[in-house]
């Protein structure tokens, strides 16, 4: 049985290699990456089975980038992560 393979985007980088390190440490492969540029690059490079996405990020942030994946692999699953944020953002 192959691994389930996750891609974290989030802005904070030491919370990006914490989660992959814990992810990887229970057998799942893990990737992570600290913008929304850096995601877009990766997804089309390895068939991820679900995306954990920040909300709110400088630049190209977690809801423009949630609108490429549903339009380009929309069967991709995506789980959206915020500390500031509300139902309103994904309305």
């Amino acid at each position: 049985m192959n691994p389930i393979r996750v891609l974290l985007v989030d802005d904070e980088g030491q919370f990006v290699d914490t989660v992959v390190e814990r992810l990887r440490l229970r057998g799942l492969d893990a990737d992570g990456v600290t913008n929304g540029h850096d995601a877009m690059g990766l997804l089309p490079l390895k068939p991820y089975d679900v995306v954990l996405l920040d909300v709110k990020m400088p630049g190209l942030g977690g809801l423009e980038v949630i609108r490429t994946i549903k339009e380009r692999w929309p069967d991709l699953q995506v789980v959206l992560l915020t500390g500031h944020g509300s139902t309103k953002d994904v309305e």
